[in-house]
């Protein structure tokens, strides 16, 4: 593999892992602010959706192959939320209001499916920035200044 091809590979994945980002971004702003908006009482389970990407990524070590998992997970943990929020007794005896429920997780879902799907790219690529191992790389450095290495 050439030095040129090498560096459109990082372009190409660094390019992805940030149109990611930015996606889950403008997902989870959208959510805050139409949470917000609306003020029905429904907003923890959309929190907690959130704060399962927060989670993920962490979890994940910021590797966009890991962050890719997470976004689907996040999207049927979406689509959950949406699905006991449309089947709530409160909600249900209001004509539409079930079907506006499923609508709104099912618009949601799909932005964490894209951002997802910009990991997966960025992931066949190499990893954001085109180092495939940061986190392995770190724990071998700190492994051996403990050793004396």
């Amino acid at each position: 593999m050439t030095a040129s091809n090498k560096l459109s590979r990082a372009g190409a994945a660094s390019r992805a892992y940030r149109a990611g980002v930015a996606v889950a971004v403008v997902a989870s702003f959208l959510t805050v602010w139409t949470t917000i908006v609306r003020d029905d009482g429904n907003g923890v389970g959309f929190f907690m959706v959130i704060m399962a990407v927060a989670v993920g990524w962490f979890a994940a070590g910021f590797r966009a192959a890991g962050m890719a998992r997470t976004m689907i997970g996040v999207a049927v943990m979406q689509e959950a939320v949406g699905a006991l929020i449309a089947t709530a007794p409160t909600v249900s005896k209001v004509p539409g209001e079930s079907m506006k429920a499923l609508l709104f997780s099912t618009f949601f879902a799909g932005l964490w499916l894209v951002s997802g799907a910009f990991f997966r790219s960025a992931a066949k690529c190499g990893e954001a920035g085109g180092n495939p191992q940061p986190l392995a790389a770190r724990r071998a450095r700190i492994t051996r200044k403990v050793n004396g290495a």
